[in-house]
């Protein structure tokens, strides 16, 4: 075996999983998946560590973005293996051949589902806003990504149908978003104003280009599949992948005490010392003065104040 031999590289994912339709995707496009793939893993990698160097009360959007490439990684795996997907037939038959399919992606919708409610919900939690926008909004981009996902599964003119519903349904999103959460944002303090809007509007504005990318692809059939990786490759690097890096990065000097997301190194359950002594604080801040005598009264009932039931003695 010569140099030349041991120095090749080959992706023959397609001998593994061959492929499923006329417009199928091929090598190339495999490839790029891989490199999508590897990227979102480094990432990964690079988020984790940040965050078991972080203080235990900061780390909140650290698992954000740690999920977020995770989910990435994945479904990135899926898609360049040449999985996750079936031969649809097209609505539009380009170059005279009947009965062309093409291969559509459904684990890049699920993807999108899960990772642009975790984009939402890190978003509208930075923001401030009432845990039923947030709630509401999460609700909205998982119905935004079902409407892509079905509208791509369907092969007559009916799939335009689940394109209107979804280009709607993002304009309602932008409204929480851009609208709603971010009044609230203004009450926090104006840094977190200023890095708020500039996720949102980032994340927003690509987001617009996920109906572009549909309609020439899984809608129009316009473009190979090869075509379409690419550009919805592009897109979920800087919209998920750059996000997960930006939303660390433009968190980690901002006040999460103040904006109630200073969890305790501890938990949600105290151990028993410190919910002890939690309780003797909250007795001590009980202690009212004594209506007579100079002294001080804790807890119970004030002096002079019957309990609930109790006849009080009679004055000598």
């Amino acid at each position: 075996m010569d140099s030349y031999s041991l120095l090749e590289r080959r992706n023959n994912v397609l001998s593994h999983n061959p492929p499923i339709a006329n417009n199928n995707l091929t090598s190339h496009g495999s490839s790029w998946c891989w490199a999508v793939c590897a990227l979102h893993a480094f990432l990964l990698l690079g988020v984790i560590a940040w965050t078991y160097t972080t203080n235990p009360r900061r780390r909140a959007f650290h698992y954000f973005s740690t999920a977020i490439l995770l989910v990435a990684t994945i479904y990135y795996f899926v898609l360049a293996s040449n999985l996750g997907g079936h031969g649809v037939f097209v609505e539009f038959r380009h170059h005279g051949l009947v009965r062309r399919t093409r291969e559509v992606f459904w684990v890049r919708w699920i993807g999108y589902f899960i990772n642009f409610s975790l984009i939402f919900f890190a978003l509208l939690l930075l923001s401030g806003v009432g845990w039923a926008s947030i709630l509401f909004t999460i609700g909205l981009s998982m119905l935004w990504a079902v409407m892509f996902l079905v509208g791509g599964q369907v092969g007559s003119s009916y799939k335009w149908g689940f394109f209107v519903f979804a280009v709607l349904i993002y304009f309602f999103i932008i409204w929480q978003v851009l609208g709603v959460a971010r009044s609230y944002a203004r009450r926090v303090e104006p840094s977190v104003h200023k890095i708020y809007f500039a996720l949102a509007a980032w994340v927003l504005g690509l987001m617009a280009l996920y109906p572009v990318c549909w309609g020439l692809s899984e809608g129009g059939n316009s473009i190979q599949v090869d075509s379409e990786s690419v550009f919805y490759g592009v897109l979920d690097i800087l919209s998920q992948g750059i996000f997960a890096l930006l939303l660390v990065l433009a968190t980690r000097n901002l006040d999460f005490d103040r904006m109630e997301l200073g969890f305790t190194d501890y938990g949600r359950i105290r151990d028993h010392d410190n919910w002890r002594d939690s309780i003797h604080q909250e007795k001590a801040s009980r202690t009212v003065p004594a209506e007579s005598g100079g002294g001080s009264y804790t807890g119970g009932t004030a002096p002079g104040v019957s309990a609930p039931g109790v006849v009080p003695p009679a004055h000598v």
